[in-house]
């Protein structure tokens, strides 16, 4: 090879080798801007394209009254979104105004044209996820699913269907706190306990992550589909729970109130049949704020004599014709001095039973102060053997432990035996209370609080909750039977004659507990309560009505401000037991003055098969009068028949129902 092609060929290589040099140069500045420049943004459309096989809630299952009335149930709703890429070209162009027509009119944000240039829009810009409605119900998604284009499913037509859940409760915001809720990182009442089988079994599904973070469910085999939890079966009766809760709210309104409970139970069986609980708002609305019921603990003052009295009664250092001097309503215990709201005391010779019955702060603080003062430890025995210290157990989540003090506590003092006599230096629930005073009900068996009667698995029973029976005796019984008598003769001749009634008669003690006593210069809140059972001879139901920070200048004692919430209900659940025509005939129908002109109206009326004007009767009466007719009765309200429902004169072959309205 001569020197000339030498030359040539090393000049070739050379060029090949610059071009070479040149792409690989080239090459390099485009990755370098690639992966500076442009990188962030693809890295960001590559995670939009991400697949993920994600989670698919389970519906909540559905929480029931014994009634049958749904009390909480999990409601679907629905967004819609469409993909605007995947409709065929032709499709589209026949179907987008007829489908942009029926848009306006479930979501009529657009017209019609201005949803046709919004879907025309989305196919330009290749939008897969385009918003068209959010929680939309399941009739409207239906219906969305018949519309042009849409009608041809997810896959041919582009409709986009994400199902979410919404918890509601169906029967009153007033039983929020009873239901509870369970929410991520905050849970309470039924719904916080029994959350394990409610929430059901999650699905799953293969999704695909689009622009804006969203998820895009896709055709998947391996679809799992969620199962849904279990349904419960409440003890909640909510004819007795409206009455609960509206002769609470009607209490707490006329003595301006804070706040107040009521809990309604079997004796028997410990069923929890009603839990009211309404607290006032910064708008001084009463709502359910708290279940007081479960959580509030409080020193309980006098109802609180009940334990005292079993104390005595049942180690056997009084007896209830045992006596103390009240010294003129005042005793005085080192630097303190225990009063009664009589003044003048009730006198030297004092019995048990007469102070109990009375509520003397005195003549109980006398009696323990002096039987157990050199041996303390005797009465905490008792108050710890008989469980005053213990939760209840109640299947609601958030009750609060009691505060019972014992000798050797750092706050032990002197004064803490005395002071716990009549309900003071200690707290405990309102449930925990009731709870002892249904044992003294139910002849010393102490059953636990219930409040679900079963749980369903999809119409099967998968679990019974049987009664629960906490301590068998928790006395003699003749220790009951002497509690018993002196809960009668509290209403009968005692604190709370105001709610005596011989057609229904009802057992309990008044409360009335003086708060922040301890501040300097006293304290000027108090606490109202009422704590029985009904009725008294064959009790049913035991009840506790507490009412706190009453105004009390409107009035502040237990017999007066929480009695009447007891009565009422006591009326209305006593309106419901089963009777027999015989009874009825006897009992209610004798209300009604034979002579008076109302009773022969509706003597005439239901003989000539009208309606007769029930107007002025009690709950009780005019179901009863009308049931006997055959009818079924509507009640709302308590109190009287206000209003009615057919009209007077009404053929009583053309009304079904009677609905009635009570004030």
């Amino acid at each position: 090879m001569s020197n000339d092609e030498l030359k040539t060929m090393k000049g070739r290589i050379t060029w090949i080798s610059a071009g070479m040099y040149l792409v690989f140069l080239i090459i390099a500045i485009k990755l370098f801007y690639v992966s500076l420049a442009e990188g962030p943004e693809l890295r960001a459309s590559s995670k939009e394209r991400v697949l993920e096989r994600r989670e698919i809630p389970a519906k909540r299952g559905d929480i029931y009254s014994a009634d049958g009335k749904t009390l909480a149930t999990t409601k679907p709703v629905y967004d819609l979104r469409f993909d605007a890429v995947t409709i065929k070209e032709e499709v589209f162009e026949q179907e987008v105004a007829g489908l942009a027509a029926e848009l306006a009119k479930i979501n009529p944000i657009r017209n019609a044209r201005s949803w046709e240039q919004y879907l025309r829009n989305a196919r330009e810009q290749r939008n897969r996820y385009l918003l068209i409605a959010q929680d939309v119900n399941f009739s409207e998604l239906q219906k969305a699913r018949q519309f042009p284009i849409f009608n041809r499913g997810m896959f041919q037509g582009g409709l986009i269907v994400e199902e979410t859940h919404e918890r509601i409760q169906m029967a009153t915001n007033m039983q929020l706190r009873t239901i509870g809720y369970d929410k991520e990182g905050a849970s309470a009442g039924l719904e916080g306990y029994y959350s394990e089988y409610l929430q059901g079994k999650p699905g799953n599904r293969l999704m695909q992550k689009i622009a804006g973070g969203d998820w895009k469910p896709l055709e998947d085999p391996e679809y799992v589909e969620p199962v849904d939890g279990f349904d419960l079966i409440t003890t909640i009766n909510t004819r007795i729970q409206d009455v609960a809760q509206q002769s609470l709210l009607a209490q707490l309104k006329k003595y301006e109130a804070d706040h107040g409970s009521v809990i309604v139970m079997e004796v028997a069986t410990g069923k929890i049949v009603a839990m009211a609980n309404l607290g006032r708002d910064k708008d001084s609305i009463y709502r359910e704020l708290r279940n007081y019921a479960v959580w509030e603990t409080t020193e309980p003052g006098s109802t609180f004599k009940l334990i005292s009295a079993m104390a005595l009664l049942e180690t056997g250092v009084a007896d209830t014709n045992s006596t103390v001097d009240t010294e003129g309503g005042v005793f005085k215990i080192y630097d303190a001095y225990v009063r009664d709201s009589n003044k003048k005391g009730y006198g030297k010779n004092t019995s048990l039973s007469k102070a109990f019955e009375v509520s003397s702060n005195t003549g109980i603080v006398k009696f323990v102060y002096e039987n157990f003062k050199d041996d303390p430890e005797k009465f905490i025995d008792f108050l710890y053997r008989l469980g005053v210290n213990e939760k209840t157990g109640v299947s609601i989540k958030g009750e609060s432990a009691p505060v019972i003090p014992k000798p050797g506590d750092a706050n032990w003092s002197g004064l803490t035996l005395p002071w716990m006599a009549y309900g003071y230096s200690l707290s405990m629930t309102p449930l925990q209370m009731l709870t002892i005073y249904n044992a003294v009900a139910n002849n010393g068996t102490m059953v636990r609080p219930q409040v679900v009667e079963r749980i369903m698995d999809h119409g099967r029973v998968a679990q019974d909750f049987e009664v629960d029976i906490m301590k068998s005796g928790i006395c003699s019984k003749e220790t009951i039977e002497k509690l018993q008598a002196m809960l009668k003769g509290v209403v009968k001749q005692g604190t709370a004659t105001n709610i005596f009634d011989e057609k229904n008669p009802v057992a309990g003690k008044t409360g009335t507990c003086q708060m922040n006593y301890w501040r300097k210069g006293g304290g000027k809140d108090y606490q109202s309560s009422f704590a029985g059972y009904f009725p008294a001879d064959n009790p049913k139901y035991s009840c506790i009505v507490v009412i706190n920070k009453p105004n009390p200048q409107i009035g502040f004692y237990g017999n007066t401000v929480a009695g009447p919430v007891f009565k009422t209900i006591a009326d209305e659940v006593h309106s419901q037991m089963p009777q027999t025509a015989v009874e009825v005939r006897e009992t209610e129908l004798a209300l009604l003055d034979p002579q008076s002109t109302q009773t022969s109206k509706i003597t005439r009326a239901l003989e000539q098969n009208y309606l007769p004007s029930l107007s002025g009767l009690n709950a009780r009466t005019a179901t009863l009068l009308m049931e006997e007719a055959g009818k079924k009765v509507s009640i709302n309200g308590v109190g009287r028949v206000v209003a009615q429902e057919p009209a007077v004169g009404t053929a009583l072959n053309q009304c079904s129902t009677i609905k009635l309205v009570l004030r």
